[in-house]
């Protein structure tokens, strides 16, 4: 019996089966761990690498699994401040930059189904693609890109409206966001939820630290005036 060495890990984070993160430090008779690096982080299966998380918090929760890999102490304490220290900086962005990105299939098909039905059921990401076109049509708007099928889009989620929409989705490539759907009524914390929340939960919640709790930035706002 020959066996071949494929990597040395110092520690690792196994969620499920093909859901897991190592710290290699030898990968193949290679040292990974030369001139001060701790090693080369390998990822399968998790959030950070999945297209619908956007690119900021692929690189945030990159930097939070480093954190737990290579951290020596209080390492919960000090993903937790990190967390709530992003969170803040999330809530300051601009409504539609919280959004899922999302490709639309089939759009072709389900706007003609939808016009002979009355109601179709379809997927979410491209009944908010639909939206994006029908509200595009009402006001008129020639200038901002119409979706089509393939193009890749940002979903966002909405407050209760008069339209009763729940989502609407834009094309990633629009560089000139219209003021009509800046002036859409946003659900910021459903789109934090869904993007950093269940993001962060899906990648360190095996470790049962309940990080939304600990990381609620209400309860930190709050904290500031109960002196």
């Amino acid at each position: 019996i020959k066996a071949g060495r494929e990597l040395v890990a110092s520690k690792g984070l196994f969620i499920k089966k093909k859901r897991y993160a190592v710290l290699i430090y030898d990968l193949e008779g290679a040292r990974l761990d030369t001139h001060g690096k701790p090693g080369k982080v390998k990822a399968m299966g998790l959030d950070l690498k999945r297209s619908d998380t956007p690119k900021v918090v692929q690189e945030f929760l990159s930097e939070i699994l480093l954190d737990v890999l290579t951290g020596t102490g209080d390492v919960r304490q000090t993903v937790i401040d990190k967390v709530r220290d992003f969170k803040i900086l999330f809530q300051q962005r601009p409504s539609w930059e919280k959004g899922t990105p999302k490709r639309v299939n089939n759009l072709t098909k389900y706007t003609a189904e939808e016009k002979r039905l009355g109601k179709a059921n379809m997927p979410g990401h491209v009944r908010a693609a639909m939206n994006w076109n029908n509200l595009r049509r009402m006001h008129s708007d020639n200038y901002s890109m119409q979706i089509v099928d393939g193009m890749k889009t940002i979903v966002c989620k909405l407050k209760p409206n008069a339209l009763n929409w729940t989502s609407i989705g834009y094309p990633t490539d629009e560089i000139h966001l219209p003021q009509w759907f800046k002036d859409l009524p946003f659900d910021d914390g459903e789109m934090e939820a869904t993007v950093v929340d269940q993001k962060i939960d899906n990648l360190l919640g095996v470790l049962d630290w309940d990080l939304a709790s600990a990381t609620n930035t209400e309860n930190t706002f709050q904290s500031l005036f109960e002196f």
